[in-house]
């Protein structure tokens, strides 16, 4: 009898050591198809295993539901970013023409019959609607960057030149800034894959950024490593934290300290798409020492 009872309890531990590999296979096989799923979760995709074990199938199906729940989610959101882009390109393109013309017409307007205060008055009006002006671009501009059918035209350029010329013609924005500029340029030509205007509007955008909130010096740097173009910008920064360096690049986001309260927090946003969408990477880093930099990489030119 002890023999049988032994016996019985040998073959029991066997199928449950069985069963344990079996499940423990089957939830091995779960736990990859998931990450595959959760690598591709735009596609319609969920786990299809059947194991035979009702709880197992039924933690499944609780996976799956939620699986669901998250795909509908992203598409709502999609959906309404969508629809919140076109509500701005809308916006910015009915706002053009009529910023035009009233910019036109200050500028024609005769003011040597008109007093101080007139003139004065005439001048902030004139500031303000520059200001608007501006800031309709950047909203039209971000729009279209961010649209899916946005693609930049990709030849090869010389980012030195670009970034001399580039500099050249900020150089008045700069001074006025009390910025000191310091660049260091290869002579020789530097070739990248991008996109002319994308690529000046990034260095503008960057230009511009520094001009609101650098202090002291503004450094521009450009080097060639083996599989990049590496461009970065550097200035001294007063009352910015690793929480600013991480949403610096956020839509609409705009620190409070800076010059003049001009921007719209999307300059920094539309540069790092734009670098993105050129088959680049734009990144900010805060030093210990209360120096910004930002990294910006484009693609070699390969002949």
């Amino acid at each position: 009898m002890v023999y049988i009872v032994a016996a019985a309890a040998a073959v029991l531990a066997v199928c449950l050591g069985i069963r344990l590999l079996l499940i423990k296979k089957e939830v091995r096989d779960a736990a990859e198809e998931l990450r595959e799923i959760s690598r591709n979760l735009e596609e319609n995709r969920v786990l299809k295993l059947h194991t035979g074990d009702r709880d197992l199938e039924l933690f499944f199906a609780g996976i799956n539901q939620t699986l669901r729940e998250i795909r509908r989610e992203r598409n709502m959101f999609d959906r309404r970013e969508q629809e919140f882009k076109k509500q701005i390109e809308n916006i910015s393109h009915d706002l053009r023409t009529p910023l035009t013309s009233i910019l036109g017409y200050l500028r024609i307007m005769d003011i040597q019959g008109l007093s101080g205060e007139d003139r004065a008055g005439l001048e902030t009006v004139r500031r303000k609607a520059e200001a608007l002006s501006r800031l309709v671009e950047q909203f039209y501009e971000y729009s279209r960057i961010t649209a899916e059918e946005y693609e930049p035209e990709m030849k090869a350029l010389d980012l030195g030149r670009l970034l001399r010329e580039t500099l050249a013609d900020s150089w008045r924005e700069i001074e006025e800034s009390g910025l000191e500029l310091s660049a260091e340029i290869p002579e020789m030509p530097v070739l990248a894959q991008g996109d002319t205007n994308a690529s000046e509007r990034i260095l503008r955008n960057l230009i511009q950024n520094g001009c609101r909130y650098a202090s002291g010096v503004l450094k521009a740097r450009l080097t060639v490593e083996e599989k990049a173009i590496v461009l970065v910008f550097e200035n001294d920064v007063k009352e910015f934290t690793e929480e600013d360096a991480e949403r610096i690049f956020h839509r609409f986001y705009v620190k409070d300290t800076s010059r003049n309260m001009q921007g719209t927090g999307l300059g920094l946003s539309i540069a790092r798409t734009l670098a993105e969408k050129m088959g680049g990477s734009m990144k900010a880093e805060l030093s210990e020492r209360e120096k910004l930099r930002f990294i910006v990489c484009f693609r070699r030119w390969e002949h």
